[in-house]
């Protein structure tokens, strides 16, 4: 059989690749600024990132702290909700199978521990998750449902595996999902490509940091601000806090925020 290091190699799908993933959509439907969204960010953790001892995710995708900085700083100057998801897998029962399958790529402890570019801010809720979905056994569904969101944008690790479940998680309940893709990353740019060629504009659409910096304007601000949750999984109860001081600070550091925002969708 051939090495493992050859698929590893193994660069972006081709074009004509891409074309076969895709299903035949000659007029998805176009982006809008209708419905009130939310920032869905997943498992930006250290385990998955700065702690990764393959290292993978980092080398394939070098730009994705200051891509998901820059989208975070949007998305609070024009009052987006952020809802931080975290994945705290120790207790488990999927983890033992998945070292056994994966013994190079999960090493360190799988620890909801956020890197810092993409901490949350006083007010963010935080959903601790024990499977792939966000969804599942969660609060997160409750939480935007308080908030009258009708939309998501999904970004984060690893586009392949949480990011996809917790983005088909929202599309199975009705939500629009919309993928930040140049704000996701995977453990190859072909395992991502491929992942996004697959399901946008099927289950989801797609779209980059630019094109949401020119939507976030027109977005409809959510109707009241997320209530305080305690959430319950397994081996782990989060208390995830109350968005009042949310809005006021966005508003005091929105003018700073702006510029970085600016500078980083620029790089």
């Amino acid at each position: 059989l051939p090495s493992t290091s050859l698929y590893l190699s193994v660069g972006p799908p081709s074009s004509a690749m891409e074309a076969a993933l895709r299903l035949p959509n000659p007029s998805p439907a176009p982006l809008t600024a209708d419905g009130r969204a939310a920032l869905i960010v997943v498992d930006v953790q250290t385990c998955w990132w700065s702690l990764s001892p393959c290292g993978l995710a980092r080398a394939a995708f070098p730009n994705l702290p200051q891509r998901t900085a820059a989208l975070l700083a949007m998305a609070r100057v024009h009052g987006v909700p952020i809802v931080h998801v975290r994945a705290n897998y120790e207790g488990s029962p999927h983890v033992a199978t998945m070292r056994r399958l994966n013994p190079s790529l999960n090493t360190v402890p799988i620890l909801p521990d956020s890197e810092a570019w993409a901490r949350e801010r006083p007010g963010e809720p935080v959903v601790f998750k024990s499977t792939f979905d966000g969804f599942f056994r969660t609060e997160l569904e409750a939480c935007l449902c308080r908030m009258g969101v009708t939309r998501v944008l999904v970004c984060g690790l690893v586009t392949s595996a949480c990011v996809l479940s917790t983005a088909l998680g929202a599309f199975h309940r009705g939500f629009d999902v919309l993928l930040v893709e140049d704000c996701c990353a995977d453990r190859s740019v072909a395992r991502h490509q491929a992942t996004v060629a697959m399901y946008a504009d099927y289950c989801f659409r797609t779209a980059s940091t630019q094109d949401v910096s020119e939507l976030l304007p027109r977005l409809r601000a959510p109707s009241r601000a997320p209530q305080a949750l305690r959430v319950h999984i397994p081996g782990r109860a989060g208390v995830v806090a109350a968005g009042e001081k949310a809005a006021a600070e966005a508003a005091n550091k929105a003018e700073k925020a702006e510029r970085a925002a600016e500078k980083a969708a620029a790089e």
